[in-house]
């Protein structure tokens, strides 16, 4: 089994009140991940042109799917290069994704069958995970050795 290093690149479209908050996870990740993770703050008139600028046939982005949206499938995993994922409360990222259509364009990936652990806020959604909880099941996923020191990082943070 051949250990990836630096292929895949996470992208925290960040809504401002999150950057405020003590108890946001996104930090975590781009501490561990460093290079390896970009932290934007999201606006709703002015899109990133970074992102805008992502090739959707090498980007997903995780959310809920819903009937219309297509779906990011185990076998195409790694081809991806580049991972949006959108931080911050479960109400916050609604918004953040309905008032972004260039968000549409990108194949959505959604997280099943994992149950947080995150205790210092109250999770709005029984099966929502923290934005760290999401970019560790993607590390671990695309066998990445970071995600084993983002789960230490993030289980220290939780105490």
């Amino acid at each position: 089994m051949r250990v990836k290093t630096s292929n895949m690149n996470i992208w925290l479209l960040t809504h401002s009140e999150e950057r405020k908050k003590k108890t946001g996870t996104g930090k975590l990740v781009q501490e561990v991940l460093m290079a390896q993770c970009r932290m934007i703050e999201w606006a709703r008139k002015n899109p990133h042109p970074e992102l805008l600028a992502l090739n959707p046939s090498t980007t997903a982005i995780v959310y809920l799917v819903n009937q219309d949206s297509p779906t990011l499938e185990s076998d195409t995993f790694s081809s991806i290069q580049n991972i949006i994922i959108l931080d911050g409360t479960w109400q916050q990222a609604r918004k953040m994704y309905n008032q972004s259509p260039y968000l549409k364009n990108f194949p959505h990936y959604e997280i099943q069958g994992e149950k947080s652990i995150y205790t210092k806020r109250k999770n709005q959604k029984e099966a929502g995970l923290c934005t760290a909880e999401v970019v560790i099941h993607l590390l671990n996923k695309a066998k990445y050795p970071q995600a084993a020191a983002l789960k230490e990082r993030f289980l220290e943070f939780n105490q």
